[in-house]
């Protein structure tokens, strides 16, 4: 019987707000305009009005044009996502909700 080698794949995990969405990439053959091409088909919020940023700070925001290997976008790394604000050219403020630990079960 032939070894069967496993697949692999990377993925990267986007948050916004409350939500965290889990993507599949290719980081050698894919960019960031590509990663939003997946999440419009989830999300339907057109391409144009996301934008995705390697820091929770918001400070680097990813180029579109550019692979996510040469912008150093690994497997299992979090992203970053805003949406443009309704009817308007303005951008949503980057808020990422923290996780709130579970409650201690009493007895």
């Amino acid at each position: 019987m032939a070894d069967i080698e496993p697949i692999t794949s990377d993925y990267v995990r986007i948050k916004r707000k409350m939500t965290t969405m889990f993507m599949y990439m290719s980081p050698s053959t894919e960019t960031p305009a590509d990663l939003k091409a997946k999440i419009h088909l989830v999300t339907k919020v057109p391409v144009t009005d996301m934008k995705l940023f390697i820091d929770k700070n918001g400070d680097v925001a990813l180029d579109d044009s550019k692979l996510l290997a040469e912008q150093k976008v690994e497997n299992d790394q979090e992203l970053y996502m805003i949406y443009r604000a309704a009817e308007s050219d303005e951008w949503e403020k980057l808020e990422i909700g923290e996780s709130k630990p579970a409650a201690a079960a009493t007895s």
